[in-house]
């Protein structure tokens, strides 16, 4: 039996995924970052790596992500700079250093089934002031296709969602419905990228693909 491991597996789009994989009857292992009520293996993903679960893990599905506000790039000097490089180092360290070292770990135990990466359809029109964000996303793309030729015959693919409603946070609300409202086919919802995320792990002969769940963002 296949035992999928999610970071941010307990809430939103990765306790979804978790939820469809246990009505399959599947066995899941979820992780988080911080929270520790409800999650089977806990990495605070700035810190040292813990002991890997004592699971035989098949497949992952990298999940968590920061998504933090910073500054305009344009005319920063001094503190301002150094911190928007310290918050560039953050996103990467999460968004993609972090995710990077747990594929390799578990990949040392067994070759593992699949991987699916959690990017951002907004990549393409990145917001501003979110810069170092849609710069960690980005490598997390390259990390994707490098990962698909590193790791075959293990399959590594990505979903990037659009617009998903209800919103991260009542902060980013008003954002986030503009954005829908610029999609072809407005914002979507969990259950659309869960769908895709069962897709693309269960794809026998995809590899090294991003899929977009953005309801037509692209060509809005």
């Amino acid at each position: 039996m296949r035992t999928t491991l999610i970071t941010g597996g307990r809430r939103r789009i990765g306790g979804a995924v978790a939820a469809a994989l246990r009505e399959r009857g599947e066995n899941v292992v979820i992780a988080s970052r911080l929270d520790t009520d409800g999650v089977d293996w806990a990495w605070d993903m700035t810190q040292p790596m813990p002991a890997l679960p004592n699971v035989d893990i098949t497949d992952v599905v990298l999940n968590a992500s920061i998504f933090e506000a910073g500054l305009a790039w344009t005319g920063m000097d001094g503190d301002q700079a150094n911190k928007e490089a310290a918050l560039l180092a953050r996103h990467l360290q999460i968004n993609v250093t972090s995710g990077w070292r747990l594929i390799m770990e578990l990949a040392k135990r067994r070759p593992l089934t699949s991987v699916v990466m959690l990017l951002d359809a907004r990549n393409d029109r990145p917001w501003p002031g979110y810069s170092a964000y849609h710069v960690s996303r980005a490598a997390g793309y390259g990390m994707m296709r490098a990962l698909a030729h590193e790791l075959a015959p293990t399959r590594v693919n990505a979903i990037a969602p659009g617009t998903i409603l209800p919103g991260l946070a009542a902060k980013h609300a008003e954002s986030l419905g503009k954005a829908a409202e610029r999609s072809v086919l407005g914002g979507g919802k969990v259950k659309d990228v869960v769908d895709a995320v069962l897709f693309l792990r269960d794809a026998g002969h995809i590899t090294g693909e991003m899929l977009r769940v953005d309801g037509g963002l692209l060509g809005a």
